[in-house]
């Protein structure tokens, strides 16, 4: 039946028959059955296709020997090619060259890709092409060939976008984005994630947003952008709610967000993310290389916080998993965090061992960036070499910057230069056809630099809301502050007074009184009566003055005055701008003085986040603010009259967001109501 089938060594088949005999004459009735079925009509391309996955499959069985496996796998090669059916021909060929290329046999990976792409071409099975360009890429990407990697995406993304497979044509464009990261072409990155984003949104696939947010999240933190990369990184689990197998997606995150805090000096923070993704119950099960580098990454941020005493044996227990397992790219790692570590306490030796070891590793696996960084830190510890590190370190970084240089400007002729463009243009030799590619080039380099433009602008304006937000922040706390400051300055000015009427005027006065009561004056009764007047009306004016002065000083500052005008002041601005009316409300039992001013701080900016939220959203014509105290609780309530939305379809925003964690920081309640076309009750509840 076989006409190519490889002859198996003795030694092998005595091992085949000893190992599997139970295989062995499984595979012996299945081929019983499939005679049976041929008589019987049974189409004989389906039992090949049938037998052709079941050697397939036995090549997966991980507990035989390497070139049992490899065996089993050129026997459905050979099966493969005995097909006459062309379609089924190719799709086995396709289906053995992904089998070869998760065995990691380079040499039959390429024999069988080759013969699929060859299969594919004669056709005309542009699927098929893509989908050999496809394993080409993924396989030098395991061989960290990146250039090779990219132009195969680059041709899959291509084939698959001619047959308006959406999917899968957005699934290359991440693939491209990922290796535009490793060699720092961000911004190409970023096109292809921004690209592919609106595609899945489309198709509605969470799980492939999540991936290009969580991207866009990495290379924002590589390009110290780290507002950016938090918004990212949050807006990628945002999409996970839709997710059922979550994998260990959500701990990925976890861990991304601690390095981006990690690089902020944000050391708590951090190390926070990273204690939640280990706690865990599956992690080091499902996904063992994360758990060691969270461990390693929580090691690494105690070091950085100098908590040296938690160190080591969160360190040795990712460096035991990572060695365990064959993990020479994270072993380099964790090695270089134990030079630090050593550096830390004084140990130069040993920091010095542990960099070169990490160089060395770093070296074979060609993890160039930690290769930088252990050369540099040689260069600093190790006085005697020194200048010998530091000029490899000068020489290192100036090839590898160059090799990104020259990848980038070849991915930038393979994006816009392709093969099919150069083809046409030679093969016509036509003037107009030129013209018309040449202008398409250009229409798609002004496309692709407009929307750069538009997508920089909007990341711009959002930069600048933050910032103007904390700016706002900031201007209420000087307004509060100030206008505390006057009105102490009037109490003072109002105490000065009052002792300057008290102790001058009132003593003055008083003194004249009595000198003018000793004096026996002549004259005439009525003169007498009209002096005795005088006098009686001088001790009245030193009555008089004498209560001015005290109720000056009994005068006292009123918080509350300071807090209910401020926001007074805050509704009529913004009712101006939204176009409503509203209402304020302030319970006369609330004693502002006493109420804690980082409270009153946040009220102001929680207020302020859901005001402008009515402005840009509600269109309502009526909004009501009310502060209460109930039970030792004040109560915040913010309702509006607006359009309002569906709470569980519609995402989180950042001023939701931002309003939740203020309320988490005065240990508030937050309750949100909203009804379509009904308005939305936003309510906080604070202890006091």
């Amino acid at each position: 039946m076989l006409k190519r089938k490889i002859k198996l060594d003795l030694d092998t088949i005595v091992n085949v028959i000893n190992t599997k005999l139970f295989l062995a004459i499984a595979i012996c009735l299945m081929i019983i059955s499939c005679k049976s079925d041929l008589k019987q009509g049974y189409p004989i391309y389906t039992v090949q296709m049938d037998s052709i996955s079941t050697w397939i499959n036995n090549s997966r069985d991980v507990s035989l020997k390497l070139n049992e496996r490899k065996d089993f796998l050129n026997t459905a090669y050979e099966l493969g090619l005995d097909i006459k059916i062309d379609s089924l021909r190719r799709k086995a060929l396709l289906k053995v060259a992904y089998a070869a290329y998760k065995l990691k046999d380079s040499y039959f990976f390429i024999i069988v890709n080759n013969k699929a792409l060859d299969e594919c071409v004669k056709a005309k099975d542009t699927f098929g092409i893509a989908d050999t360009h496809w394993n080409y890429g993924a396989f030098y990407v395991d061989r960290i060939v990146l250039d090779s990697a990219y132009f195969h995406y680059h041709k899959a993304y291509e084939n698959f976008l001619s047959i308006s497979h959406e999917f899968y044509s957005s699934k290359m464009l991440y693939n491209m984005a990922i290796i535009q990261k490793d060699i720092k072409d961000y911004t190409g990155s970023e096109i292809h994630s921004f690209q592919a984003i609106q595609n899945f949104e489309e198709l509605n696939k969470p799980v492939n947003l999540y991936l290009c947010y969580n991207l866009l999240g990495v290379i924002f933190n590589e390009t110290e952008e780290y507002d950016k990369a938090i918004y990212y990184h949050e807006k990628a689990m945002d999409y996970l709610e839709d997710v059922d197998d979550k994998e260990t997606y959500m701990e990925g995150s976890f861990n991304n967000l601690g390095l981006v805090y990690q690089k902020l000096n944000e050391y708590d923070k951090s190390n926070s993310y990273f204690i939640k993704a280990l706690k865990s119950d599956n992690l080091r099960i499902s996904n063992i290389n994360l758990y060691a580098r969270l461990l390693d990454n929580l090691a690494y941020t105690k070091l950085l916080s100098k908590d040296t005493v938690d160190f080591y044996p969160l360190f040795y227990k990712a460096l035991k998993i990572r060695d365990s397992i064959g993990n020479n790219f994270g072993v380099s790692i964790s090695k270089f965090h134990l030079s630090k570590y050593y550096l830390s306490k004084r140990d130069t030796t040993k920091a010095i061992l542990s960099a070169l070891e990490s160089y060395r590793l770093a070296d074979e696996v060609k993890n160039n960036k930690v290769v930088l960084r252990s050369l540099k830190l040689l260069a600093e510890i190790d006085q005697k070499n020194s200048i010998q590190y530091l000029e490899r370190y000068i020489g290192l970084n100036d090839i590898l910057q160059n090799q990104e240089k020259r990848q980038r400007n070849k991915f930038t002729r393979i994006r816009f230069e392709t093969n099919k463009y150069i083809q046409e243009t030679e093969k016509l030799g036509n003037e107009k056809k030129i013209i018309v590619a040449t202008s398409f080039v250009v229409i798609l380099i002004t496309s692709l630099l407009f929307f750069i433009k538009i997508q920089r602008g909007k990341n711009k304006e959002l930069l600048f809301d933050k910032k103007q937000q904390k700016a706002n922040e900031e201007i209420y706390s000087l307004m509060l502050r100030q206008q505390i400051r006057l009105e102490e300055g009037k109490i003072n000015e109002r105490n000065r007074i009052a002792k300057d009427l008290h102790d001058g005027v009132l003593g003055r006065i008083f003194g004249t009184r009595m000198g003018l009561g000793f004096l026996r004056l002549g004259g005439d009764e009525n003169s007498l009566k009209k002096y005795r007047a005088f006098v009686e009306e001088l001790q009245k004016i030193e009555t008089e003055i004498r209560d001015i002065s005290h109720e000056l000083k009994t005068e006292r500052f009123s918080t509350e005055f300071n807090f209910v005008i401020l926001v007074e002041d805050l509704l009529q601005s913004q009712s101006k701008i939204g176009q409503f009316e509203y209402i304020l409300q302030s319970d006369e039992n609330i004693e502002w003085n006493s109420i804690n001013e980082n409270v009153k701080i946040n009220c102001y900016r929680i207020l302020q986040e859901a005001i402008y939220n009515v402005n840009k959203h509600a269109k309502a014509s009526k909004l009501k603010v009310c502060f209460k105290l109930l039970d030792s609780e004040l109560k915040l309530l913010v309702k509006d009259n607006g359009l309002g939305f569906d709470i569980r379809k519609k995402r989180k925003g950042i001023g939701l967001k931002n309003i939740k964690m203020r309320a988490e920081n005065i240990n508030a309640k937050f309750v949100l109501k909203s009804t379509l076309t009904k308005g939305t009750t936003l309510e906080l509840k604070i202890p006091v």
